[in-house]
């Protein structure tokens, strides 16, 4: 199967869409990087009480919003949050995905349902397992640098 039929065929949904937390917007920032750590995330899908989602909280908002304010570790997420992120849905294609991530220069992408719910986050993580469970082969053969021709044979 070709690169392009793959990225056709392959739904978001069989992805792996996992790496993110849920959590309300009412919770601290320490308290939601506690859970984090906890559940190995590098990303909080933040969801208002109908469980809608309403913002994205990721490794990188840490670096840029609080590491160098240490007291706004105590501010509500919602505070430091992207609000109303760019979403897709969970039948859309890796293709699709993987062309919405590159326009919008995002890493991360929450997955949600026609009713607002998160039902995960699309990260680049997901997008190269992807790819290398396709093209096994192709990715783990490749030289340090792709465009290096060797001179000689390899081996003895």
């Amino acid at each position: 199967m070709s690169l392009v039929q793959a990225l056709q065929d392959a739904r978001i949904s069989h992805l792996d869409l996992s790496g993110s937390i849920s959590i309300p917007g009412d919770v601290s920032v320490d308290e939601v990087l506690s859970r984090m750590r906890a559940g190995r995330a590098s990303v909080a899908l933040i969801e208002d009480a109908a469980g809608r989602l309403v913002g994205i909280f990721t490794e990188r908002d840490v670096l840029l919003k609080i590491a160098g304010e240490p007291s706004r570790l105590h501010h509500m997420v919602r505070d430091h949050m992207t609000a109303n992120p760019q979403t897709i849905a969970p039948e859309d294609t890796a293709g699709h995905a993987l062309q919405f991530m590159n326009t919008g220069h995002y890493r991360n992408v929450p997955v949600v349902d026609n009713d607002g719910r998160a039902v995960g986050n699309l990260g680049l993580h997901a997008v190269i397992r992807f790819l290398t469970d396709y093209f096994p082969r192709e990715v783990y053969n490749l030289p340090p640098d792709p465009e290096q021709i060797p001179r000689t044979r390899e081996g003895a």
